[in-house]
């Protein structure tokens, strides 16, 4: 008989059968959840039994949260013989990477354009962080700030990473950040962070990326994922600014689109009368091409809170099902 697992305070869940452990289990369902001895010494599965009742592999024992939790329970030994809350940190979703604090040097500065900086960072040696294309980072200015960017970077092997950051009036902790940027300063980061990556696009047919402004840096880090993978599927990009010199990476987009067949990018402006191309809103953009038509398209969407709900409202009341369009703003400012 199979009894289910929820780990505190993930909320993770997997099913277990009474002759197997729940680590085993958990494991085997691609869940991670830290192990070494498999027999109860390294004490690294060690958790709290909240509630249900469990025996324990290879001896007589039986541990029974009836009257009260109990603690330490070992995950490596626990056959379960109900359904059981245990407290563990550390037990990661599949695919989900562990998150790191890390002190990462600034090697260099770009200003892109008048106001957005592709600022340069170097992960320190001896440490693996990993992250996936599409996550983002904090940087950790003192106790009580610190400032959110999307890695605009695929994983390298120089272990560089790089932050498109924008000037702005709106946030207090920029100008804390500014003060800092500076090449050879040291950086505190917590990484990564989000959930808006490719994984969550494996099955899509056909992949539409819309980014205002500094979204584009998202989406950047996504497009280099794909064409080190040689990913064959269509991609379109969809990248708004006010004006033609906020489309700070314009000439590397127009080199990428024409180096890989499978690459479409339509760049916007709103404010700009002597641009040539596409002007209005770039969700707008999207809509007039799609004419109602959003079947197999899985859709990316990076930039303000404000903006990815007005094209989010807007896709569906033309015909998008909700579950077409991903976006860190969904997590981080839901409605």
């Amino acid at each position: 008989m199979a009894h289910q697992i929820t780990f505190l305070p993930s909320q993770l869940r997997c099913l277990v059968d009474e002759s197997e452990t729940v680590l085993d289990a958990a494991t085997r369902q691609g869940l991670r959840v830290p192990r070494a001895c498999d027999a109860g010494t390294c004490q690294l599965c060690a958790a709290r039994l909240v509630t249900g009742k469990a025996r324990l592999k290879h001896l007589n024992n039986i541990v029974d949260a009836s009257d009260g939790p109990i603690e330490p329970v070992f995950c490596c030994l626990l056959l379960p013989l109900t359904d059981l809350q245990l407290e563990i940190e550390r037990v990661l979703a599949p695919g989900q990477l562990p998150t790191h604090q890390v002190s990462a040097q600034i090697t260099d500065i770009h200003q892109a354009s008048k106001d957005v900086k592709v600022v340069t960072l170097r992960l320190p040696a001896g440490k693996r962080v990993d992250f996936y294309p599409g996550q983002y980072l904090q940087v950790v200015l003192d106790s009580e700030n610190s400032a959110a960017f999307s890695i605009a970077s695929a994983p390298r092997n120089d272990r560089t990473l790089e932050l498109h950051i924008r000037a702005t009036n709106d946030s207090d902790s920029y100008p804390l950040l500014e003060r800092r940027l500076k090449t050879g300063e040291i950086l505190k980061l917590s990484l990564p962070h989000g959930e808006t990556t490719l994984l969550k696009m494996q099955h899509a047919k056909k992949l539409m990326m819309i980014a205002a402004s500094t979204g584009y840096s998202q989406i950047k880090a996504m497009l280099e994922g794909l064409t080190a993978a040689n990913d064959p599927r269509p991609i379109t990009v969809y990248w708004g600014a006010r004006s033609a010199n906020d489309l700070y990476q314009h000439d590397a987009m127009l080199a990428m689109s024409q180096l890989h067949s499978n690459i479409t990018y339509i760049p916007v402006v709103s404010d700009h009368p002597e641009w040539p191309g596409r002007s209005g809103l770039v969700h707008k953009a999207v809509l007039d091409d799609l004419q109602g038509n959003f079947s197999d398209w899985s859709i990316i969407c990076g930039g303000s809170p404000p903006m990815v709900y007005a094209t989010f409202d807007d896709f569906v009341a033309a015909g998008m099902q909700p579950e077409q369009m991903i976006s860190d703003v969904f997590d981080y400012a839901p409605r």
